[in-house]
């Protein structure tokens, strides 16, 4: 290769890297540029956050300013009445004080701020004291005392006018603050901080029935409290020492006496002798009764259980849903007398007097009113025709039921 050719091609070579160096170059501010402009967006991106915490936080401030106004609105206007009451009170009192000869007017600003600010430190003490549970008596006590002082004051003062309301106007300003103040606090707390209506009520109730024990039963009460004296502070449950002094006292289970349980053995005594002239026993009867309640003679029928319903339905193939023998109803009700009273017959309750007694029309009318209002003749029971005729006698139910359920079977048959 000749010497030009060789410089031609280092030219060549040279000006290539220079275009490599400037796009490097290029390429290089292109990158910078793209990270200042990704910086800026970032520092924009920050800033604009920034100033959106900034603006929650203050949203969040006055809202917060807003509810806790509004939860304060009785502090705000008990705040009012006081500025508007100690104002006038102690620049009448100040007045009234200087107004004694030989009285420097300093002592008598003193005295009339000694006055009003002991007024209010033992009102505000007496709301902390009230908050936390603990007596307020005391500092009621010295806050109305001052309050009266100061009141007073202001009346016996008062300035010579033809207006003569104008002293019990300022008495009141001296009572005003405190007195607002005070009904503040009441209607905070009340005196019964924490506790809801019910537990109120339950209270109450509670404080009704021991004085109801302590009155009715006072014997019973001595001992009781004797009993909760001789133990450990809340170690022996309350009604558990009340049951422990009532048997102690009466001699028998808790509510019951000698004369209570006197009463209940004659009331055995006389239902045994019952039975005895019917000719059954209490347990006899007692099975009757569950048997009349387990298997009443027709669908509804609460009755207990006697001679065969005349009319019922008749249990088989096409009036039982369940299928089986046809079994006659005088032998059912045999059969559940002879499992009820061990083989015996089962004595008949029945009134002579009404068993043959005709069925009146009245009487008939209420039943069909009965069954229409029941949807229908099958839903009677014995129990719900007694009570629609007025009471009556059993058989004489039964009767009427069954002739309005037969005249309801002959209505269908008929249609």
């Amino acid at each position: 290769m000749s010497f030009y050719e060789e410089r031609r091609a280092d030219r060549a070579s040279e000006r290539e890297q220079d275009r490599l160096d400037r796009r490097e170059m290029a390429e290089e501010k292109r990158q910078e540029r793209a990270e200042r402009e990704e910086r800026a967006r970032r520092a924009k991106a920050e800033a604009r956050q920034a100033a959106e915490k900034r603006k929650t936080a203050r949203k969040a401030t006055r809202t917060a300013l807003v509810t806790k106004a509004k939860g304060e609105g009785d502090t705000i206007a008990a705040l009012v009445v006081m500025v508007c009451s100690i104002a006038p009170a102690v620049y009448f009192q100040i007045t009234a004080l200087a107004a004694v000869p030989g009285l420097p007017g300093a002592i008598a600003v003193a005295l009339s701020v000694m006055l009003e600010a002991g007024a209010w430190v033992a009102t505000v003490a007496g709301e902390r004291a009230k908050r936390e549970g603990r007596p307020v008596g005391r500092f009621r006590a010295a806050m109305w005392g001052n309050g009266a002082v100061a009141g007073a004051i202001n009346f016996t003062h008062a300035p010579p006018t033809p207006h003569h309301w104008l002293a019990f106007v300022l008495a009141a300003a001296s009572l005003g603050g405190v007195f607002y103040w005070e009904l503040r606090g009441l209607g905070r707390h009340g005196g019964k901080a924490g506790r809801t209506r019910a537990e109120r009520r339950e209270a109450r109730a509670r404080v009704w029935h021991d004085r109801k024990r302590r009155l009715r039963f006072w014997k019973v009460w001595r001992r009781y409290t004797d009993i909760l004296a001789a133990h450990p502070y809340g170690c022996l449950d309350r009604e558990k020492a009340w049951a422990e002094a009532w048997f102690d006292v009466k001699g028998a289970p808790l509510a019951a006496t000698a004369d209570v349980l006197g009463r209940r053995v004659a009331a055995v005594k006389s239902v045994e002798a019952v039975l005895a002239e019917a000719g059954t026993t209490p347990e006899a009867a007692a099975v009757e009764m569950l048997l009349a309640d387990l298997f009443p003679s027709t669908p509804g029928d609460d009755g207990p259980i006697g001679g065969a319903p005349q009319g019922g339905p008749e249990t088989g193939p096409r009036g039982d849903s369940g299928g089986g023998v046809r079994t006659a109803p005088g032998k059912a009700a045999e059969g559940r007398t002879a499992l009820g009273r061990k083989g015996k017959q089962a004595p008949d309750r029945s009134s002579p007097k009404t068993s043959g007694r005709p069925l009146a029309a009245a009487d008939l009318d209420k039943v069909r009113q009965l069954a229409d209002k029941l949807g229908g003749a099958d839903k009677l029971s014995v129990s719900k025709v007694r009570n629609a005729i007025g009471g009556g006698a059993q058989d004489y139910a039964v009767r009427l039921r069954n002739a309005v359920q037969a005249e309801r079977r002959e209505q269908r048959h008929a249609d």
